[in-house]
């Protein structure tokens, strides 16, 4: 068995030593696992770092930052995954928390006034024949992140070699779905635990290559995507909807759209009845979109609404939606469609050894997501007080609402603290609004939260739309949307501004930032007609 996460690079590398690992560089998993060892001995020998020690990584996503992950965890030390969208401030904090002996950085984040810095991207010139691992265990801390929480001291997740090792361990399950050699497109940054997940572990386990692109622009993967095709697209919800309504709008120039949802509608009869060709035909151009040759599209760092996960599918992709924090090592729970080698079907679930609950939930089946098993973390570091209130039975308590339908998929509701108590005491759930309103293609991004307007808490939207869209559109819209749901979560009050809307490192929306901007008056406030 392995005892951690050294073995795991260490086992897969020389399974698979002339396997390409990194596609741009054309570098293999010998090469991988040779550059490791090298970075390792520099660490050991010229900084001395040993079994304990913490070590940052502050950079974009270079192979150096894999590299060295792999090296530090290889002599025990603790990677401190360092947000490079923080302020120096912050970045300065984190490090003087965590005791942190030394950063590898790219040079234009270097600090003054913390530990020392070290260029991560300089060449290694060492000697990887005298490279030596630490005898790390599977409990010991091998990652430190800190929590995106709004008030307050962000917590210190403390994630151990066992919750890595139970991760690469997991993702085997999806190897009927991701075959070896799949090229993973990767430029979600590493330092985030999805891309810790889905671009360093689940590419190295399941045998497969990494394209990384440390150019966060849309050109950049578009013409990735032709050249390098890759099989496996992550992204962040936010980025699968502006592929929604680009392909929507593409559909419509065309005069096309009725004709593709006729056919995506029924994809299974018209295939039954040998008519696969037009189907194929309708759907042919938006495969070309990313390369002609993805087969799997993955979602994760926000709710992915499930009327995108379903366009998504009806177009003949698999949707891998996942659900999970820091705390969980990521991915929690899956709703992942896609056929087992029995030939049963496949639909949700968490990763084995792991299990979800609804805790307590109500007459809707809505209910606190718990998450117990081998990816919860030990607990917070150094903090009792938010262990106590965070744990119960064994049960980690994510503090994030949600039900699971009849397939057993996970259907998120939003955060436990941003649900609407209306005067009523009914709930509204923003998830949905924004679900349901961001179908509109006029609508790029929506903020829905709790407000008080003449004394009565209703539900409040905060709309980036389209350049041009007047509001007087967006309440036509509103209107519109409206009449599908029940009265009573109805957004009849709104805001709309063409700026982006504030957002943290995985493109979730800030609602409390939003909030906030509303009542500082950054927005015109505007009724819909009752």
């Amino acid at each position: 068995m392995m005892k951690n996460i050294y073995e795991m690079l260490q086992d897969v590398c020389s399974q698979n030593k002339d396997r390409i690992f990194f596609v741009r560089q054309n570098e293999t998993y010998a090469e991988l696992l040779k550059k490791v060892k090298q970075r390792a001995v520099l660490l050991a020998k010229k900084f001395g770092i040993k079994k304990g020690d913490t070590v940052a990584i502050l950079s974009g996503n270079t192979p150096d930052f894999i590299r060295s992950y792999f090296a530090i965890t290889s002599q025990g030390a603790r990677v401190l995954m360092l947000d490079t969208g923080l302020s120096q401030t912050e970045h300065l904090n984190m490090m003087e928390r965590t005791d942190c002996k030394l950063v590898l950085a790219q040079k234009n984040y270097f600090i003054e006034g913390g530990p020392k810095m070290y260029d991560i991207e300089t060449p290694d010139d060492t000697d990887e024949k005298e490279f030596v691992a630490a005898d790390a265990k599977r409990e010991d801390i091998a990652m430190l992140s800190f929590t995106s929480g709004s008030t307050g001291n962000p917590k210190v997740v403390g994630l151990t070699h066992d919750n890595i090792l139970s991760l690469g361990q997991g993702a085997l399950f999806y190897k009927p779905v991701i075959h070896p050699g799949y090229t993973f497109y990767g430029f979600l940054p590493l330092y985030h635990i999805y891309g810790v997940v889905i671009n360093i572990i689940a590419p190295l386990v399941l045998e497969g290559k990494l394209l990384l692109q440390p150019i966060l622009n849309p050109r950049e993967f578009m013409k990735d995507f032709k050249e390098f095709r890759p099989e496996v697209i992550p992204a962040v919800p936010r980025i699968w909807e502006a592929f929604y309504k680009k392909i929507i709008e593409a559909a419509k120039e065309k005069h096309v759209y009725t004709l593709m949802r006729v056919v995506v509608s029924l994809r299974g009869v018209l295939r039954a009845i040998g008519m696969g060709w037009l189907v194929n035909k309708v759907t042919k151009p938006v495969h070309e979109l990313f390369g002609g040759n993805t087969k799997v599209l993955v979602s994760a760092g926000a709710t992915l609404k499930p009327s995108i996960r379903k366009f998504f599918e009806n177009l003949g992709f698999v949707v891998g939606d996942c659900y999970g924090l820091t705390e969980t090592t990521g991915p929690a729970n899956f709703n992942f469609a896609f056929r087992m080698p029995d030939g049963s079907m496949h639909y949700a679930g968490p990763l084995p050894g792991n299990e979800i609950e609804i805790h307590d939930p109500d007459k809707h089946g809505i209910g606190e997501i718990w998450v117990r098993g081998n990816l919860v973390m030990p607990g917070y570091v150094d903090n009792d007080e938010a262990n106590v209130a965070a744990f119960e039975d064994g049960w980690f308590k994510t503090g994030d609402l949600g039900k699971l339908d009849k397939y057993g998929r996970l259907i998120v509701k939003g955060r436990k603290k941003q649900v609407i108590v209306l005067d009523s005491g009914k709930n509204v759930y923003p998830d949905e609004l924004e679900d349901l309103y961001l179908q509109n293609e006029d609508i790029l991004a929506a903020a829905v939260f709790e407000y008080v307007i003449k004394g009565k808490t209703v539900p409040f939207a905060v709309f980036q739309v389209k350049p041009g869209t007047t509001v007087a559109k967006v309440a036509m819209l509103l209107k519109a949307s409206n009449l599908k749901i029940a009265p009573y979560k109805w957004v009849k009050h709104f805001a709309i501004t063409e700026e982006e809307l504030p957002q943290t490192s995985a493109k979730k929306i800030k609602h409390f930032v939003v909030r906030e901007m509303l009542e500082r008056g950054e927005f015109v406030q505007h009724s819909q007609a009752e």
